[in-house]
């Protein structure tokens, strides 16, 4: 009889630590699912965001060039450049600028010519010069003739340097929504393979469902 209680008491003391084990230990089944879940999510998001970052990289870099295109600006032959340009510019030489690469590298073609102009004066220096009180009339528009190309020639800088801006943008843009559906693409095979290992601990916990 005394064996008996004790034998009682035992298990009365055990079964709690047991149960409490059983709770404490999270089905991993529900934790695979869970996070496969939350994967597909992601990778979701990512392939739409990244679908969406590409259709604006593309569309900012035909936007550029479509703006350029029509210019009907070109790079002058080798043969026609000086040995300074060539060493600027003379991988483009003979070309139309119609990326934005060419134009950065057009607008430095232009900013040496526009150096030499009014020995490296821009245009609002070359203009104040031009309005100088008491100087000869001859002079004055003399300067003032500089000051108009080199209106131009910045402006003209000015334009290219921004269809460069909106190039690099557009670059960045499309090849980061590249990276992003790729690794939008990735994350879908590790949740296949997150809800397959699922699927598997659920057949092994029920052998009746195989």
């Amino acid at each position: 009889m005394a064996q008996t209680v004790e034998a009682t008491k035992k298990a009365l003391a055990t079964y709690p630590a047991k149960d409490a084990a059983k709770v404490a230990r999270p089905d991993r089944r529900f934790v695979d699912l869970m996070i496969s879940w939350s994967g597909a999510v992601v990778a979701v998001t990512l392939v739409a965001l990244g679908a969406a970052a590409i259709y604006g990289g593309t569309f900012a870099l035909d936007n550029v060039r479509d703006r350029l295109q029509p210019q009907n600006i070109s790079f002058p032959p080798a043969a026609a450049m000086t040995a300074e340009e060539t060493a600027e510019v003379g991988a483009f030489a003979g070309q139309k600028v119609d990326t934005g690469t060419e134009a950065e590298a057009y607008s430095r073609y232009i900013g040496g010519h526009l150096t030499a102009i009014n020995e490296g004066a821009t245009y609002s220096e070359t203009s104040n010069a031009a309005r100088a009180e008491g100087l000869n009339p001859k002079v004055a528009a003399e300067l003032q003739g500089k000051a108009d190309t080199l209106f131009k020639g910045e402006t003209l800088r000015a334009i290219l340097l921004n269809a460069f801006g909106w190039w690099t943008v557009g670059q960045i843009t499309m090849w980061a929504g590249i990276g992003a559906v790729i690794a939008g693409l990735l994350l879908t095979v590790l949740v296949g393979l997150g809800f397959f290992h699922a699927r598997k601990a659920r057949m092994l916990s029920h052998p009746a469902l195989q």
